[in-house]
């Protein structure tokens, strides 16, 4: 089959998202199969006429990035439709009104439409409108960067960052859903606890060293409020901000982590989950959107909005060595379900039914 392919989120501020590191792995690993022959475009007038297909494997709400027309089937990837659930906290402007109207136009006139999970699945049935037989279910997955690293590589890291010998792991963006003025607000509480006084939390994304505070946009409240109450809390010396990491030192900053949080009130996936369990460490997560779906029976789930219940749980997993032992072997398991080959080849299975 000859399938043409949108890479144009690796070349965007995707690059260094959930969507670009889908769209990396997914395109890597279809280019390996020798019944396709990849052809990538970035400008749709480009698709060639002999083409099966053409995938966009992203999906902008308020951006019109799916063309109207082409003259081949389209298949396209919507990973989530988080500015939908919580629109209140996703303004748009008329422009971006009009762009959804032109998106959901083009979107009917897709053959299939992938996504992450059967959570992602209902919601864009729901707030899209779309027939839920031309939705196929195609899970992500961890790769094999992360992994457990041996005693040295982790000490270097652990020297080169100035590491501390216990702490919390949060990793990825700061918007609203990630829910991190919660997290902050129950850190502060368990940093008072006299077992836990040298606890840290770790917060690892670029976004945590941008300079916010003179700018005005919607998807900022979030990490100005984080940064707020870090200072009014006082925990400038406890929680620490790492910025973007490469991705060696990211999978040692995962093995060193006591456990890995993922507070949000809602993902349509949750790539870091996976990243976590792949290196062996335990994770504490939100029981929200589709966490539970790819966390299976390897995570300890906490209501986002529960204080007492999020606390409770993290200090049972730090004072229980055997529970987080069985986590991290649970979280080997839960992770071997997944792969990229997997992702690959059901989405070579959507391409095939289009074309037959």
């Amino acid at each position: 089959m000859k399938i043409a392919f949108n890479p144009t989120p690796l070349k965007s501020a995707h690059k260094e998202r959930g969507i670009g590191y889908y769209t990396k792995n997914l395109l890597d690993n279809l280019k390996k199969d020798p019944d396709l022959e990849i052809i990538e475009f970035t400008n749709p007038a480009d698709i060639k006429k002999d083409v099966d297909c053409a995938h966009f494997p992203w999906f902008d709400l308020y951006f019109h990035t799916l063309p109207l027309n082409t003259h081949c089937p389209v298949v396209v990837t919507i990973h989530d439709v988080i500015p939908l659930i919580f629109k209140e906290h996703y303004p748009v402007g008329l422009r971006g009104k009009i762009n959804f109207i032109l998106q959901k136009l083009a979107l009917n006139r897709c053959k299939r439409i992938i996504t992450d999970s059967f959570v992602s699945k209902a919601d864009i049935v729901k707030y899209l409108k779309i027939d839920e037989s031309k939705i196929v279910v195609i899970p992500l997955a961890s790769d094999s960067i992360f992994r457990v690293l041996n005693e040295s590589k982790l000490l270097l890291v652990k020297r080169k960052y100035n590491l501390p010998d216990r702490f919390l792991l949060y990793v990825g963006d700061a918007n609203f859903v990630k829910n991190l003025p919660f997290l902050i607000d129950c850190f502060n509480d368990l940093v008072k606890l006299p077992d836990f006084v040298d606890l840290k939390l770790i917060l690892a994304g670029g976004v945590f060293l941008k300079n916010v505070e003179n700018i005005d946009h919607p998807e900022l409240i979030s990490l100005k409020k984080v940064l707020r109450m870090i200072k009014d809390y006082g925990l400038e010396g406890k929680v620490l901000r790492s910025g973007r990491l490469d991705l060696e030192d990211l999978v040692a900053y995962y093995n060193l982590a006591a456990l890995y949080i993922q507070p949000s009130l809602y993902e349509g996936f949750g790539l870091p989950v996976l990243q976590a369990f792949t290196c062996g460490t335990p994770v504490l997560s939100s029981n929200k959107g589709a966490l539970p779906e790819v966390g299976g029976n390897a995570a300890l789930y906490f209501d986002p909005g529960n204080k007492t219940q999020f606390n409770s749980l993290v200090v049972e997993a730090l004072q229980n060595k055997s529970l987080r032992s069985k986590l991290s072997r649970l979280g080997f398991i839960q992770a071997a379900k997944f792969s990229w080959e997997k992702t690959a080849q059901e989405t070579k299975l959507v391409y095939a039914k289009i074309k037959s």
